[in-house]
């Protein structure tokens, strides 16, 4: 029997007889099977297979030999073969009937498929990671929606409290009310975590949206540095300045750039060893640029990038609080605007952070 075409066939090539011995076996089957040359043929066909097959694969080489056509072997089962060193591989196997003087062979085509069930099985992991990661995010969001309206309540009760005290300063101790300003304080900074919280799981899942309205920053930036004027021990004892050449007018989400702000001031509250704080606003052409300038610790030049990602921080969280969620964020909402947020700082000698918002979004400006 001639067949000598099939020697340079891609595939692993076994030809066997009604008895089930291999009769031909091509350059590929030997280097995939592990056989010299020739090594193959009078061998049973089922010593190519892990033993736990070879009792039903006689019984199917039966029954295909009473009725012999084109098919994949095993379909919808995951079939292995067998090397010559006794390694099993994941293969993928079609048969064929072949005549030759007068006899029917059934002619095996095999491939090993053990790198793509490889790259199958990265993939499959990949997407379970990704499920549990989303599901994850699902979680953080509605826990984040379930602490939010019992710490809204706590602070309004405390803020209700804290007028009374102060109304009544005759009557009620002053470490009472020293106290409530403090539970107060501790109270907003649950609900600022909180929201970080429920604001990441929005951005991991990709529901952060922006409702846009003429907003003024200047105006803005005084609202939110009110807290910290009012209060010093809400700037981490630095006092807070602000400057600013007028009105900065854009279209912005009001919430969400109130949110950067926030998240700026409260960083430079916390890193600015009690000196003082700047908050400029400078309105230009076409956008208007928002700076927040302490005099604290400073970052280092190989830290600048790294403090924008998510949980991350240039210092030892054992010496300062927070979920170092507070700048991804704030990176986040400014480039969902279409603006850019950078820092310019120096261990000890303080940092600037600046962020550059276009007045209008891209589409409008473009339009």
């Amino acid at each position: 029997m001639d067949f000598s075409l099939l020697e340079f066939v891609p595939d692993a090539i076994v030809i066997a007889d009604r008895g089930g011995h291999i009769v031909y076996a091509n350059r590929m089957a030997n280097e995939v099977f592990g056989y010299e040359s020739a090594e193959l043929v009078g061998l049973k066909v089922e010593m190519l297979l892990p033993a736990r097959f070879r009792g039903a694969h006689e019984a199917h080489r039966k029954d295909y030999d009473g009725a012999p056509r084109a098919r994949p072997m095993g379909l919808g089962m995951s079939l292995a073969a067998l090397r010559k060193g006794g390694e099993e591989f994941p293969a993928e196997i079609s048969l064929s009937p072949i005549r030759q003087g007068g006899e029917v062979y059934a002619v095996a085509a095999v491939r090993d498929v053990t790198d793509r069930k490889r790259t199958e099985e990265k993939a499959m992991l990949y997407r379970k990671a990704r499920e549990e990661v989303r599901a994850r995010d699902e979680f953080i969001s509605v826990a984040s929606h379930e602490l939010r309206t019992p710490v809204a309540a706590l602070q309004l009760q405390l803020q209700l409290l804290q007028r009374v005290a102060r109304r009544s300063r005759e009557t009620v101790p002053t470490a009472v009310t020293e106290r409530l300003g403090l539970l107060e304080r501790q109270t907003r900074r649950v609900a600022l975590l909180v929201t970080e919280l429920l604001d990441l799981s929005r951005m991991s899942l990709g529901r952060l949206e922006l409702k846009r309205e003429p907003v003024d920053v200047a105006e803005l930036a005084r609202e939110v540095s009110a807290p910290f004027l009012d209060d010093p021990a809400a700037a981490g004892g630095s006092p807070v300045e602000l400057a600013s050449d007028g009105p900065a007018v854009g279209q912005f989400d009001r919430v969400r750039l109130e949110q950067v702000l926030t998240n700026l001031l409260a960083n430079a509250a916390k890193f600015g060893e009690g000196k003082p704080i700047v908050v400029r606003v400078e309105s230009r052409e076409d956008a208007i640029r928002l700076a927040v300038v302490d005099q604290g610790i400073g970052v280092a030049p190989e830290d600048r990038e790294r403090i924008f990602g998510r949980f991350e921080r240039a210092v030892p969280a054992q010496h300062f609080g927070g979920l170092g969620l507070g700048l991804y964020i704030a990176r986040q909402i400014v480039e969902a605007h279409g603006g850019t947020i950078r820092i310019d700082s120096a261990p000890g000698a303080g940092s600037t952070f600046t962020v550059d918002l276009p007045r209008q979004p891209a589409a409008a400006a473009t339009g």
